[in-house]
């Protein structure tokens, strides 16, 4: 069965751009415009990954990631940040909230797609 990955991005261009060559290799992709609607698609949903920005209206990431893992259900699910911030704290910030990677924007499909297949691999062993 595919893997579920939502992607919250508040830019419907860069959502799309990260999302088709998800769809393309074969996941199931929910696409959120911010962190309430990522906790909503996620609530509804069973979710294998997710893919989220940091900047975003309504909910950050940052708290998004909070939310994740503090949830029973999916705080054991793989997280990777995308993000424009080249900032180091900002992106230390999001790995000690408990995402597992992330990705600088402008995004390299190529590189995130190796990213997902790492991060879900390592899920699948329990690591």
């Amino acid at each position: 069965m595919a893997k579920t990955i939502l992607v919250a991005e508040d830019s419907l261009m860069l959502r799309k751009v990260a999302c088709f060559p998800l769809e393309k290799t074969g996941y199931k992709v929910l696409e959120a415009n911010n962190g309430i609607e990522a906790i909503e698609a996620m609530s509804k949903n069973q979710v294998d990954m997710l893919i989220t920005d940091l900047n975003m209206p309504g909910m950050d990431g940052f708290e998004l990631i909070a939310h994740v893992k503090e949830d029973e259900k999916f705080k054991h699910i793989p997280i990777i940040i995308l993000t424009t911030e080249g900032k180091k704290e900002m992106v230390m910030k999001g790995l000690t909230l408990g995402a597992n990677s992330f990705l600088q924007k402008p995004i390299k499909p190529d590189l995130m797609l190796q990213e997902v297949e790492r991060l879900l691999n390592k899920a699948a062993k329990g690591a």
